[in-house]
């Protein structure tokens, strides 16, 4: 299996906020975590990024435990992220933050960048070219020397989603990427996430609470309710599933 988690507990206190969670995600799919607020998702892909500890469980990535890796460790394994909240550096340009996206995996020093030597000069014309070709897909290259904390939310998540990019992840986690789009960019970013998936090769892990683009684009869902899995299945499954209309799609159809 691509990737699994394998009866996964993680606990702050006395608060069990996710309970022996076993999950399979396979390679080249768009696998979606949904459930209401609270339920342990976000708790679900920090652990998985290394910001959490569990106090039991498994996490498989190609074969290979990573719960002794360290978060920079993990983006070289070939695991990236975007955030909720979105992490950018809100002065510097778009550009600049996706080449920051590179960082972990540079291998010129302080010393060669200093004195732009040759190997490092090559480094940063493949970082540029890289960037600027993730920027042309995602339809924003024209915003590529905007100041980031000038720009919408919207845009500000593409950024933070191209950042991610940079790296060549096997497995991209996305934590409510569509928050604060507009339909239109909703649309457009999950045509995209199909193309990452179809063309690019790359895994998708996402977090959303967009249920129109869960449903059209997502393999397979599981659902949380609080830190516990309570269904799993394919979107046509879990549209239905008794427990999932109770605990989340029912309680959206009543907020509405």
């Amino acid at each position: 299996m691509f990737f699994e988690m394998k009866a996964v507990t993680v606990q702050f206190g006395g608060l069990t906020a996710v309970n022996n969670l076993d999950l399979s995600v396979e390679d080249k799919q768009i696998f979606s975590l949904i459930g209401p607020n609270g339920a342990g998702k976000t708790t679900v892909l920090n652990t998985i990024s290394r910001f959490y500890q569990p106090i039991r469980g498994q996490i498989v990535f190609e074969g290979k435990n990573i719960l002794a890796l360290k978060p920079h460790q993990v983006i070289r394994a070939g695991i990236a992220r975007s955030f909720q909240n979105v992490e950018l550096f809100a002065n510097m340009t778009v550009l600049d933050n996706l080449r920051t996206g590179l960082h972990p995996l540079l291998k010129s020093g302080v010393f060669s960048s200093s004195l732009r030597l040759p190997g490092f000069v090559k480094e940063e014309k493949e970082v540029l070219k890289k960037a600027e070709e993730i920027l042309e897909v995602l339809e924003i290259r024209d915003i590529a020397q905007e100041v980031v904390k000038n720009l919408p939310f919207g845009l500000q998540k593409m950024v933070d989603i191209a950042r991610a990019l940079m790296v060549k992840p096997k497995l991209l986690l996305l934590d409510e990427p569509v928050a604060g789009m507009n339909p239109a960019e909703t649309e457009r970013l999950g045509e995209f996430f199909r193309k990452l998936r179809d063309e690019w090769g790359v895994t998708v892990f996402m977090i959303e609470h967009d249920m129109s683009l869960v449903m059209e684009i997502s393999d397979r869902i599981a659902v949380l309710d609080f830190g516990m899995k309570i269904a799993e299945g394919l979107p046509t499954e879990i549209q239905t599933h008794p427990a999932v209309i109770e605990a989340y799609l029912g309680e959206r159809d009543e907020s509405a």
